[in-house]
């Protein structure tokens, strides 16, 4: 029985061509934000939707990241908006869904986006802003999830059962519960990011020197979580490239899957020993990104 993806034609064209960009300029866009906020560059543009009234600020760094991540942000819309147009006539409910829903996540993407720089500096490092400026990546994310999901439903050789897509039965593994674990260490990671919460285990591998931190603080306990769920997804991707090797399944994708993971936690562990080195938290959330794409 055909499902709702399969109903997707074969198309060439304009539609196979514009989709992977839209997806990859919303990666740029998700790593250009992880910049932004790295660097401190929010507020280099105080108003919005413009940059200190015009679309050719100062000539300073600060601002044209800040602006450079708008102007991303604005590629990224376009490209979006256009993929939806050009597939909706050959696409089935289930995708229809995915393109409206990705569609409406825009626009609340964008209102948190203003939202940040509006309210920004009235409430500093409250627990509001935080909840706004993590919202808005997470809705990034959900934005680049749900894209390539369309990518894979419409043009993969197989629709809704490639390789990280929707297939619950590839090589023993489920991968969609790779997903999820990656999705929510993402989301974990942002929290702990936005939260202040790199730090609070500053050493590694123990926890404020113990197997399990004494400290029971909120943001001691998110950091905590962050690891356990990093140690239990490099243990799921070894198994699978174990069980890919033992059952003759797609080796490269599995060992590749490892790869990303063990990248990620390596990163992480160099975040902490180097006192949130900026390169290190920057590279950390383009390879995070990156894995979530990839599983």
């Amino acid at each position: 029985m055909k499902n709702d993806f399969s109903e997707v034609s074969r198309a060439t064209g304009p539609a196979r061509v514009v989709l992977p960009l839209a997806i990859f300029f919303v990666y740029v866009l998700m790593v250009f934000g992880n910049i932004v906020t790295t660097t401190g560059s929010g507020l280099a543009c105080p108003d919005w939707p413009l940059c200190h009234g015009t679309v050719n600020p100062p000539k300073e760094l600060a601002i044209w990241i800040e602006w450079g991540h708008r102007l991303t942000g604005a590629v990224s819309g376009i490209l979006i908006l256009l993929s939806a147009a050009l597939m909706w006539n050959m696409a089935g409910a289930a995708l229809k869904f995915i393109m409206k829903s990705v569609v409406a996540f825009i626009f609340a993407a964008v209102a948190l986006g203003g939202l940040i720089i509006i309210a920004d500096a009235p409430l500093l490092d409250s627990a509001a802003r935080i909840a706004v400026v993590s919202s808005h990546i997470i809705v990034a994310t959900i934005i680049f999830t749900a894209m390539i999901i369309a990518h894979r439903g419409a043009f993969g050789a197989e629709p809704a059962a490639r390789a990280g897509g929707l297939d619950l039965r590839r090589n023993g593994l489920p991968p969609l519960w790779l997903f999820v674990a990656v999705y929510f260490q993402v989301t974990l990671g942002v929290l702990v990011r936005y939260s202040h919460s790199s730090l609070a285990c500053p050493d590694w591998p123990l926890c404020q020197g113990s197997l399990f931190p004494p400290n029971l603080m909120p943001e001691v306990l998110l950091h905590y979580l962050h690891r356990l769920t990093a140690y239990a997804i490099f243990l799921v991707a070894a198994w699978n490239l174990y069980v890919s090797a033992g059952r003759g399944g797609p080796l490269l994708e599995a060992a590749a899957t490892l790869g990303l993971v063990t990248t990620q936690a390596a990163v992480g562990v160099g975040i902490v020993l180097t006192q949130m080195f900026l390169p290190l938290l920057v590279l950390h959330g383009a390879v995070g990104f990156l894995l979530l794409g990839w599983t």
